[in-house]
């Protein structure tokens, strides 16, 4: 029976892995008792009643055991299935209101037949009185903001000062078999226990990640596997400006690696993952459907002419276009390329396996790429998990490029950027004999140098005739990402409101401009787009926040002219390196006619040279450059990131190229008569 439940359980072929061993060592038994009768309130240190709150003691403990288990649908019990178990506890100190917000209420997800035992909660005041709460505390909610049935219980009438105190289980049947723990978080821990127990012939594998220790699989363990981590003390996770953010917090990664009874092992592996997504890809079992699919796929790329398209960076992009322009997202979308065309609809996975059958059907070389969020959970080639494939690309070999099919907003060579610049699981297939394998192999998914994502920008400046506003000609142009971030949902606004949103970023030379004569190049989603720059200008005239008077003297605040920019300081001693979002470039030009008479005494402010190197090649700069010929001064401000990550050792290099915008950004030129 066991067998046979376990291999139902798992629906997956499985091929045979080496894989690392886990530490071992005797730990000591589980505390059983850390529901105390009675309990008075912790005394906490200067430095944690500083915190908004601090968790006291935490703990988590998952079980993987075989048990009895209630079917609802046959209205019996059936023996010996396996059955996830998590016992969780939780104290903790509410330091302020913040904190008290915060715990209110405990939220406890009941999806995927989840049931809730064991529950109890007390808080303990301020001045030591003890509040137990009951059943009347607690709601059930059949669906809760749209994320399914929950059990809800209010933490009634705590208090800044208070500590509160609860534990529950639950269980259901076991069916996910890779997960992570995340340890860090917005409050600093002083005690945390994690530990997983599973039936003797379920092996797991873990790996710890930002500086926490591995769990230790426990050598005295008898009649169970058991992996355990306990620590002392856990620092509040802090994020820092141009960083990994989420991705930085300690956690655990977990994973089933082996069923000694099926004599299986290293589930959910890459080679895995390449199979069963090759599989989903480009060989269903239904032939008839297969063969219906095959002949519609044809007639869709015939009608539209997509093969007589001989370049085939044009070629791609012109599918791309097509289908994102006549297509549209549905939650449920049809699997079959023949109801996807039939319906002009596909959901985020069917997008995938259109847009590669239809590079498939043209003899297009293509790979698919399977990846996650860098900002997230950064995607480590050395443990082998589906808990890192999080989203689908589509690699070109020939072009070296890649394209996004279920992102609306890109197009072929741009990828959303917190999939690039970090590895993929990529996926090259073979097919003999009509049999299609794939071959699994990580590799770098690069993202764009700043010479293909740019925001650049030209001023003419001119003054009025008595000195006292400026009238000027403003220029945008923008490419890759930062031209992603607005082009795309030009077509979508009201004309109304794409005027209001021009008018807003030509008004950035000044708030009180002027604007009129607005013309916009590459407004539409056509061609290839990193070839096709997005252009808007216009004139900003009567602008007097620009200028002060003095005297015999004018003000021109010039360097208000880029926008305001990121000014970056630190308190604290810098703890991680630094990630960009992506590699970028400013290129901008201010031409001024200087009023007849006037000069500039303090022209030398505007020469700056800030940046940082390696190996003799400059990989980020804020340069600034001036020329004046007559009355015309023309002012060359050049920005850019060419490096996506830096020790934090080299923090200070990046924070000061970041920081010459913003100190161009207050230059004022004094124009003396």
């Amino acid at each position: 029976m066991r067998l046979s439940t376990v291999l139902s359980v798992f629906m997956l072929n499985i091929i045979c892995f080496a894989g690392s061993a886990q530490i071992e060592g005797k730990v000591a038994e589980f505390d059983e008792g850390f529901w105390k009768d009675s309990t008075a309130l912790t005394v906490l240190t200067r430095e944690e009643q500083e915190f908004k709150g601090i968790i006291l003691k935490e703990i988590h403990v998952k079980k993987f055991l075989y048990d009895s288990y209630y079917s609802e649908q046959s209205q019996k019990y059936i023996p010996d299935v396996l059955q996830e178990e998590n016992l969780f506890y939780k104290r903790v100190r509410l330091n302020n209101d913040a904190a008290v917000e915060m715990f209110n209420k405990v939220y406890i997800s009941n999806s995927r037949g989840r049931k809730v035992i064991n529950l109890k909660a007390r808080a303990i005041t301020k001045d030591g009185k003890i509040i137990v709460f009951d059943d009347s505390n607690k709601k059930e909610i059949e669906n809760y903001e749209n994320a399914g049935p929950y059990t809800i219980f209010a933490l009634e009438g705590i208090e800044v000062g208070s500590e509160i105190e609860f534990t529950y289980t639950t269980k259901e049947l076991a069916k996910n078999y890779y997960f992570s723990e995340t340890i860090q978080g917005a409050l600093p821990k002083r005690s945390f226990h994690f530990e997983i127990v599973s039936a003797p012939n379920l092996v797991f594998q873990t790996k710890s990640y930002n500086g926490l220790a591995e769990l230790v699989e426990d050598s005295s363990a008898t009649d169970v596997n058991r992996y355990v981590l306990t620590v002392d003390q856990v620092e509040k996770f802090k994020d820092e400006q141009y960083s990994l953010g989420e991705a930085l917090r300690q956690k655990i990664e977990v994973k089933l690696y082996e069923n000694t009874e099926t004599f299986k092992r290293n589930f959910y592996s890459w080679s895995e993952a390449a199979t069963e997504y090759s599989n989903y890809i480009y060989a269903p079992k239904d032939e008839k459907k297969l063969k219906d699919e095959k002949k519609r796929l044809n007639k869709f790329i015939k009608k539209n002419g997509f093969a007589k398209i001989a370049d085939k960076r044009l070629q791609i992009a012109e599918i791309e276009h097509y289908i994102k322009g006549n297509f549209e997202f549905s939650g449920k979308g049809p699997y079959f390329a023949n109801d996807i065309i039939e319906g002009k609809s596909y959901s985020k996975f069917s997008a995938v396996r259109f847009m590669a059958l239809i590079l498939k059907s043209l003899d297009i070389d293509h790979q698919i790429v399977i990846t996650s969020n860098r900002f997230d959970s950064t995607f480590d080639p050395d443990f082998e998990t589906y808990n890192t494939l999080e989203t689908f690309l589509i690699y070109i070999p020939k072009l070296d490029q890649f394209l996004d099919p279920t992102n609306q907003f890109f197009r072929l060579g741009l990828v959303p950027s917190k999939y690039a610049y970090t590895k993929g699981l990529f996926l090259k297939m073979i097919e003999i004999g009509g049999v299609i394998s794939a071959f699994p192999e990580i590799k770098n998914i690069p993202g764009t140098a700043s010479e293909l994502t740019y925001s650049n920008l030209t001023v003419d400046i001119g003054f009025s005739e008595d000195l006292e506003k400026i009238n000027a000609h403003v220029k945008h142009e923008m490419n890759g990402y930062i031209a992603v971030s607005l082009r795309p949902y030009m077509k979508f606004v009201a004309a109304e409101k794409r005027k209001e949103l021009l008018e807003g970023l030509l008004k950035q030379i000044g708030a009180d401009a002027v604007i009129t004569n607005i013309v916009t190049e590459n407004e539409e989603m056509e061609g290839y787009m990193l070839d096709k720059p997005y252009i808007f200008e216009g004139d900003a005239d009567s602008i007097t926040s620009l200028l002060e008077s003095a005297g015999n003297k004018i003000l021109l605040k010039i360097g208000q002219v880029i926008g305001t920019q990121v000014e970056m300081y630190q308190d604290t001693a810098r703890k991680f390196g630094v990630e960009n979002v992506y590699n970028h470039g400013y290129n901008r030009v201010i031409n001024v006619t200087v009023p007849e008479g006037y000069s500039i005494s303090n022209i030398e402010d505007l020469s700056m040279d800030v940046s940082y190197e390696q190996e003799g090649k400059r990989l980020m700069a804020f340069t600034s450059k001036y020329k004046l010929d007559g009355n015309n001064l023309t002012v060359t401000c050049n920005e850019f990131y060419n490096i996506i990550r830096l020790p934090v050792g080299e923090y200070e290099s990046f924070r000061k190229v970041i920081n010459a915008a913003a100190d161009f950004n207050k230059i004022t030129l004094v124009l003396k008569h």
